[in-house]
């Protein structure tokens, strides 16, 4: 049987993330029936989000949260959603793991970070205790130091091995999809850091953004579900 897909974003009441949204949902029309729903800033819970979306498609839905880290979104909000939704649901709900998890995306997420020279990945943080050590090890097998929003010494301190290593120029990738006020957030703390730090000359990528090669990645994901 055909299947439809769902992406489940964080949400934003800023107007980039969504359209973003929009641009990536439109891309992907080559594999059926696809839309996307969010955890805020939508008129209607993601339960009933994923119920209209499933009543509208009139086929099984697979579902893919396009979040990063494994936090509380990722280990209690959805799978809440999901539950309430599969309950009231008239066809299989089917969600696949997270989108920082997959190892198409941290494949395609490592040549974005050779391509952009990046020393240092920049992720939001939780109040999950499993993220940290979940996102050391992700930058670890990248090859990049962390550091976390969350903590507001955790860029700081990353910025103090590199001077300490004698670097005069750290490049900073922000481990955010698209925008908001995360990423707004973001790039002040490194204009703050920067005039701690003038010795060492920074640059940022601010964000993910929805490219042409983020958006085949995710078609990738999406596909190899219907082969396996």
């Amino acid at each position: 049987m055909s299947r439809a897909y769902f992406l489940i974003a964080h949400g934003s009441p800023s107007a980039d993330p969504q359209q973003a949204m929009v641009q990536v949902v439109s891309h992907l029309a080559s594999l059926g029936k696809v839309g996307w729903g969010a955890l805020e800033s939508q008129a209607h819970p993601l339960e009933l989000q994923i119920l209209h979306f499933c009543q509208q498609v009139q086929q099984p839905v697979v579902l893919l949260p396009l979040f990063l880290l494994p936090g509380n979104h990722v280990a209690v909000d959805v799978p809440k959603a999901l539950a309430a939704a599969e309950a009231i649901a008239p066809f299989p709900l089917h969600c696949l793991p997270f989108l920082g998890s997959q190892p198409r995306f941290q494949v395609w997420l490592q040549q974005q970070l050779v391509n952009a020279k990046a020393d240092i990945l920049v992720g939001h943080g939780s109040r999950r205790h499993a993220v940290l050590p979940w996102f050391q090890q992700l930058c670890d097998s990248l090859g990049v130091l962390p550091a976390l929003l969350s903590d507001p010494e955790s860029l700081s301190n990353a910025l103090k091995q590199r001077r300490a290593l004698e670097y005069a120029h750290s490049h900073l990738f922000g481990y955010f999809l698209f925008g908001g006020k995360t990423v707004d957030a973001f790039t002040e703390q490194v204009q703050q850091l920067q005039t701690e730090y003038p010795q060492q000359r920074l640059s940022v990528t601010p964000a993910i953004a929805p490219t042409p090669e983020f958006i085949a990645t995710i078609a990738a994901i999406l596909a190899q579900d219907v082969v396996s």
